[in-house]
């Protein structure tokens, strides 16, 4: 690929309405509270962290014994194997983590410009600080400890047509919602599998920020999804329905699937690995039950977002008992 190419591949173009609010007057109370919040708990990622620890010095990076326990593939592996797929493995997760919060970063920008109250303006940029924070933290554990990997074409192509929509309700949803709800079940899963002190201390930083931008999105649009006009919600329901039916990690269609690019470059069969962590991975299906079943899927029904009309759609998939 050219540089010229590259280039086209990572720009996204959009149409974005900029809103003003000249009246001054509060309208969430829950974002003023976040608001205050936001600004309390702010952070310094070259000091709160202590980069000048090695890697791994305290304990593995991720816990590969548990991560990969009950596949058939892990354990014909050798320890210098299984070394390498702690490496790589947890290079390629945080490679994606940091894309994610590049994303974040540019769709908070956006929605300063384009929600329309002044609090959520004020609160979002609150957030657009918290992400260029994430992207910063992220990008220099993931050089400390291997490479960084290309962007998942599944996370790409959600991040970019949330940069692309011109509907401010569709930012908050796909990012704050959805994005951020992935980002909170992915991080919460490394931390319990990684014995890392420094990536310990990133992530209990990075956590505790986004908790805040998952509240953001399910403030504001509880308070905008009543009045909308049905065509827009029923486009809201669609896009979050393909989303999560793409997310949902279960067959050769769905889920992260750039992870087999890591089997390939150890000369292994990335497609049949991928076939055997979906079938047999207890992490595979504790990550699913803590996205979707515990956290999404509660918020998006309180939101009115699974209506009778989509709501089939979600049990034939299985998100819905």
């Amino acid at each position: 690929m050219t540089t010229t190419q590259a280039r086209a591949a990572a720009r996204v173009s959009y149409q974005l309405e900029t809103l003003w609010d000249y009246d001054y007057e509060p309208t969430h109370a829950e974002l003023e509270t976040l608001y205050e919040t936001a600004k309390k708990n702010q952070w310094n990622g070259s000091t709160a962290i202590d980069w000048g620890r090695a890697v791994g010095r305290d304990g593995p990076v991720l816990n590969v014994q548990v991560a990969f326990a009950g596949t058939e593939f892990f354990g014909r592996l050798t320890p210098e194997e299984q070394k390498e797929v702690e490496v790589r493995v947890s290079a390629w997760r945080l490679s994606q983590f940091l894309h994610g919060e590049q994303g974040a970063l540019v769709v908070c920008g956006q929605l300063v410009n384009s929600i329309p109250e002044l609090d959520a303006k004020l609160y979002a940029s609150t957030q657009v600080v918290d992400e260029g924070r994430h992207v910063e933290v992220f990008e220099r554990y993931v050089k400390k400890l291997h490479h960084i990997y290309p962007v998942d074409p599944l996370l790409k192509a959600v991040l970019d047509e949330i940069l692309a929509t011109n509907l401010w309700e569709l930012k908050l949803l796909g990012m704050q919602m959805i994005v951020e709800g992935l980002a909170i079940a992915a991080f919460n899963l490394m931390r319990r599998q990684t014995g890392d002190a420094t990536l310990g201390d990133l992530l209990d930083y990075v956590l505790q920020d986004e908790g805040r931008h998952v509240n953001f999105g399910y403030f504001a649009l509880r308070r905008s999804i009543p009045e909308m006009e049905p065509a827009r919600r029923e486009y809201l329901e669609d896009f979050t329905f393909k989303v999560c039916d793409l997310m949902y990690a279960r067959d050769e269609r769905t889920g992260f699937q750039s992870i087999k690019d890591v089997w390939r470059e150890l000369g292994w069969d990335g497609d049949a690995i991928w076939r055997d962590t979906v079938a047999h991975s207890p992490t595979t299906k504790a990550f699913n039950s803590f996205l979707f079943h515990d956290n999404l899927m509660p918020r998006l029904q309180r939101l009115g977002l699974i209506s009778s009309r989509v709501e089939p759609r979600y049990r034939e998939i299985g998100l819905l008992g």
